[in-house]
């Protein structure tokens, strides 16, 4: 892969992941906090422009977990959950896909009872 092409992809995987942070910080703010509105309308907006650049970000937090999903977990008890049951509790890294082709793996926390 030629060096230019290298680094503009470092580059946007630095940028998704900053994006996919603030979007989970924005998400524990109370949407009357002035601004906040609009910055969750903005990260929406940039994740819509990466879309149509051909890059795919899925939103996975309180998803479901599977034994095989390309991921690395780190596992935290929370005896709150339903016995047996777990979910993506914080994306520490998205996965991030260019062309249907995956270039990062999610690397997540997943809660567990």
């Amino acid at each position: 892969m030629d060096n230019t092409i290298e680094a503009n992809r470092y580059m946007i995987l630095d940028i998704i992941n900053d994006l996919v942070r603030m979007r989970q910080n924005l998400d524990f703010m109370d949407d009357s906090v002035r601004g906040v509105s609009q910055l969750k309308n903005r990260i929406r907006s940039i994740f819509g422009t990466l879309n149509s650049n051909q890059y795919e970000v899925p939103d996975i937090i309180g998803r479901s977990y599977h034994e095989g999903d390309n991921m690395i977990v780190t596992f935290e008890n929370n005896p709150d959950l339903p016995a047996s049951t777990n979910r993506i509790k914080r994306v520490i890294k998205p996965m991030v896909s260019y062309q249907g082709k995956m270039i990062q793996a999610a690397e997540v926390i997943v809660e567990y009872n």
